[in-house]
């Protein structure tokens, strides 16, 4: 009612509005009494502008009291506003606030309005804006001043604040210099008002050698560092809280960290993060996001210093806490699921990490700001597929890897996925894109002739000896061998095995056999590669094996074994590789014509492969293929009577690994194990008379081009020989 006669003639007359002026502020204090705080503001301006309006005849008392009354109603809004997280209101309420006390000269008042105003810009991010304000603050409490000495205390107190607040803006900008230059004003004047062992000067010492740390002054740092953890081991020894609030702490701990990282310090940074784990546990078990941040580097640092088996449950529990926390598109959740991805990787655990990848690489890019290079991730996730044997799945991801690669200039990289894509094609069967990209990558690394240029040429070289080039490929290798760079030693080993391999073929066992020792001494003397070591060892004793030297065999093979079965040799990488040596065990005792310790051996591979991979993955699939021939090869020299059990029971296994095989829906890459699986089948249905039955496998089988002069071209040449003398007495 009162606003609608603000239009009406009679506003003109002076005692009209001095009596409209005296009802608002009636008006202003009923709604404040009665916390309608809107009200009371609105109607307190309308009182304090009629006021000042009629200036010369207002009483000064009734100016001050609407002026106050604004102030107090506008602080209240703000409070309210900041209360629901309406940052950007609060700022326009102590806007008018600060206007009105300045409007009284109050520097003091205003100016805490004005620390309010830099605090709320810098809630919505505007840090910017907020160390403007933060400017003038400063230049407000100084005037008047002559000196820091003679600065009355609640103005001190007050540009103490605005400092920190400056400083914590500058940080927020990555303005790093300007941040140190306010925390260098700022100490003294903490030191001077609370002492160098308060609280507060300590926090922000801790922030300061954090901003060193960026400016890369580690020495500094360092300094400021040790003075607090002295402090605080003082403290502690005198069983007193911490100096610092929890957070603060754990800033000095991440601090020290980084410094030891920057200097190389892996171990140091370990025992601090143990530090800071054990120190969270303790005095903020329940900040799960500080927890995990701890737990991930933690891990991480195990992992890169080789530890990965306790890595690992560190890594997963951070990747649990994340999952909890954030949701599917959080970059932090995405560095967890790396981490843990690819310590499953390293560990061997190749069902898990590829479970692991393959959720990374459908979220990945909807990830903004992303800690983790995508294109290292599809990369690393080509490796896994590689080796796993799915080469179309590798081939995929090396191709998006290039192809993200392009925009980021890192030629090492680029030259790496390249190499990896090239290898895959070779295993794919597109020669002809191979030997492209090996021949760039050759033509590129020909100056430097890095360690990638060699495994560059070592790879062609094995493609080489795929398409039927051997000499071709003898050259490349022998090249590297007599290179005197110490780029090629990563490769030598591998060279040395592949000669070696190429002579045992070749029947000159005693030129492979001195090959594999070279590989030998290069696996042991050069780098302790136990994967290595282990693989030219099994092919030392299949080439012992080509003489007859049966027992020489077998005593390297054991040799081997006892190798992997050290303390910390329990997880699933080595129980795979003492798999593979015992199917060696069983070839040579197969060999010796000792069929039932060959039967004992291929029968312990299985078994781990069962409970290391699984009873339907393709390896352990080949190995219930591998028992059931040895059960056939048995029941050869028994009558048939007495064979029967056994070809049932081999036929059995037989044919729920060929349905097993047929359901991986992948028919080019398991064709080899198909085709052997009914050759075998085809054999036990010629051995129980049904000619019908083994010519149609045959047909099946003859569909499937095998390599030449190999075991399975054999046993294909022996089902068809025995096949039609069947067909001839059934015939008769």
């Amino acid at each position: 009612h009162l606003l609608s006669l603000k239009e009406c003639q009679t506003m003109q007359d002076w005692a009209f509005r001095a009596l409209m002026a005296e009802y608002m502020m009636k008006v202003a204090d009923s709604a404040m009494e009665s916390s309608k705080t809107g009200v009371a503001v609105e109607s307190y301006e309308e009182a304090l502008a009629i006021f000042k309006q009629d200036e010369d005849t207002s009483e000064e008392e009734d100016v001050i009291k609407a002026r106050k009354g604004c102030i107090k109603g506008h602080k209240m809004i703000a409070i309210d506003c900041e209360g629901f997280g309406d940052f950007r209101s609060a700022i326009e309420q102590r806007k008018r606030a600060c206007e009105l006390l300045e409007s009284e000269n109050k520097v003091v008042p205003a100016c805490h309005q004005l620390i309010s105003i830099a605090y709320n810009l810098g809630k919505v991010d505007e840090y910017d804006k907020s160390s403007v304000i933060l400017s003038d603050v400063c230049r407000k409490l100084f005037k008047g001043v002559t000196s820091l000495d003679y600065m009355p205390s609640d103005r001190l107190n007050l540009l103490v604040k605005a400092y920190h607040m400056r400083a914590i803006c500058f940080t927020k900008m990555a303005k790093w210099k300007p941040a140190l230059d306010q925390y260098d004003e700022l100490l003294p004047l903490v030191a001077k008002e609370s002492g160098r062992g308060s609280l507060d000067y300590m926090s922000l010492t801790i922030r300061k050698a954090a901003i060193l740390v960026t400016l890369k002054n580690y020495a500094a740092a360092t300094e400021l560092l040790r003075n607090y953890f002295q402090m605080a081991d003082i403290n502690d020894g005198a069983g007193n809280e911490v100096i610092v609030g929890p957070d603060d702490h754990s800033l000095a701990l991440d601090t020290s960290a980084a410094i030891d990282l920057k200097l190389g310090k892996v171990d140091d940074a370990i025992t601090t993060f143990e530090k800071k784990l054990a120190f969270l546990e303790e005095h903020l078990p329940q900040d799960k996001e500080m927890k995990s941040d701890a737990m991930h580097k933690l891990g991480c640092l195990l992992s890169y210093k080789k530890n990965h088996e306790e890595a690992l449950p560190l890594l997963q529990s951070a990747l649990d806490t994340r999952k909890f926390l954030y949701d599917g598109r959080n970059k932090f959740l995405i560095e967890s699921s790396w981490a843990v991805a690819a310590t499953n990787q390293t560990l061997g655990d190749t069902d898990k990490a590829l479970a692991d990848y393959e959720i990374l690489l459908e979220k990945i890019d909807l990830v903004e700001d992303s800690p983790i290079n995508s294109v290292v991730v599809q990369n690393s996730a080509g490796k896994l597929f590689f080796e796993d044997g799915k080469i179309e799945a590798a081939v995929s991801s090396f191709t998006k890897a290039l192809e993200g690669v392009e925009s980021q200039g890192d030629d090492a990289l680029k030259k790496n996925i390249m190499l990896n894509l090239a290898n895959a094609l070779a295993a794919k069967g597109e020669i002809d894109g191979a030997f492209d990209l090996y021949e760039d990558l050759e033509r590129m690394g020909k100056r430097k002739r890095t360690q990638l240029y060699f495994f560059t040429l070592y790879n062609k070289s094995l493609l080489l000896i795929k398409v039927g080039e051997k000499e071709q490929a003898k050259d490349i290798l022998n090249d590297i061998i007599e290179t005197r760079s110490s780029k090629a030693d990563d490769t030598k080993g591998n060279v040395y095995i592949t000669l070696g391999i190429l002579s045992v073929e070749e029947k000159k066992i005693e030129s492979g056999l001195n090959y594999y020792e070279d590989a030998l001494a290069m696996f042991v003397d050069e780098r302790y590669d136990i994967s290595s070591i282990t693989q030219t060892k099994k092919l030392m004793a299949m080439a012992y094996l080509e003489t007859k030297k049966y027992d020489v065999a077998i005593t390297i093979l054991e040799d081997a074994l006892t190798e992997l079965s050290q303390p910390g040799m329990e997880r699933k990488f080595y129980q795979l590789m003492k798999a593979e040596v015992w199917n060696c065990m069983s070839k040579v005792y197969q060999r010796r014509g000792d069929h039932s310790s060959a039967k004992n051996f291929a029968k312990l591979a299985l078994q781990t492969y069962k409970s290391e991979l699984g009873e339907r993955h393709p390896i352990t699939l080949r190995n219930v293929s591998n028992v059931s021939v040895l059960l056939l090869e048995e029941a050869e020299g028994l009558t048939k009577s007495e064979a029967k059990s056994i070809i049932d029971a081999a036929k059995f296994e037989m044919e729920g690994a060929l349905g097993a095989f047929l359901s991986l829906n992948d028919s080019w890459a398991y064709r080899f194990d198909v085709a052997s699986l009914k050759t075998n089948l085809g054999l036990v249905a010629v051995w129980q008379g049904k000619p019908k039955k083994a010519r149609k496998l045959l047909k099946q089988i003859e569909g499937i081009e095998v390599l030449a002069d190999s075991v399975l071209e054999k046993r294909i040449a022996t089902l068809k020989v025995l096949l039609e003398k069947l067909e001839k007495e059934k015939e008769k």
